[in-house]
């Protein structure tokens, strides 16, 4: 498959993160290399892809694991995850870890939450289009709201489930259509059947959980 990325550069679409690495994120145990005339790789139809649905791709690392760890911004959000490439239509979830600042009037506040997204049927005919995440960020105004000063886990559902009060299906749909698009951006970047990538649909048994939430005051 894909063996051997560093990080892409092609002007403004790509660009290296010098921020830490958000909590759950390991990004220092990705080993990055550069990449060879061997690579199945088609950069072009990627940043064109990325340039159609307003995505701006921080960080993308290749690991000696066939992973895929990917840090990328959409609609002021920031999203991270790693995808397991050997599995690839194995897989029922993706991991995402998401940041997204936001300013008061005495000081910034960064939100760091932990989602897991279910994976249903993968289209890969759908016209590129661009995500709003209105329903997410509904999700993160509440939070800021809520003044919430304490890390949660999934243990504290009863708050997760006032925070997602009303806007739960909207959330879905968001996720659903990003995953989507995760995996159209592999399809354009990597030489890979189709088909195969297809006979992800149906995997998954879940939506999407809230497994964790910070709010750090900076």
């Amino acid at each position: 498959m894909l063996n051997k990325i560093d990080n892409i550069s092609a002007g403004s679409e790509f660009s290296k993160s010098t921020r830490p690495a958000s909590p759950g994120i390991n990004a220092a145990s990705v080993n990055s290399r550069r990449a060879d005339v061997h690579d199945s790789v088609n950069i072009s139809p990627a940043l064109l892809f990325l340039n159609q649905v307003n995505w701006r791709l921080k960080e993308f690392k290749h690991s000696g694991n066939e992973k895929l760890y990917m840090d990328f911004i959409v609609s002021n959000i920031e999203f991270f995850t790693t995808i397991d490439l050997v599995n690839l239509t194995k897989l029922e979830s993706l991991n995402y870890n998401l940041l997204k600042e936001e300013n008061t009037i005495s000081s910034g506040v960064k939100i760091y939450t932990n989602i897991s997204s279910g994976l249903k049927e993968i289209r890969y005919d759908m016209e590129p289009y661009l995500i709003n995440f209105s329903a997410l960020n509904v999700f993160f105004r509440r939070i800021m709201e809520m003044k919430i000063y304490r890390e949660m886990t999934r243990s504290d559902s009863y708050i997760f489930n006032d925070l997602l009060n009303g806007i739960t299906n909207g959330i879905q749909n968001e996720f659903e259509q990003l995953n989507n698009q995760v995996f159209a951006f592999i399809y354009k970047l990597i030489n890979i059947k189709k088909d195969t990538v297809l006979n992800i649909s149906g995997n998954s048994k879940e939506s999407f959980t809230i497994n964790s939430l910070k709010v750090i005051h900076v």
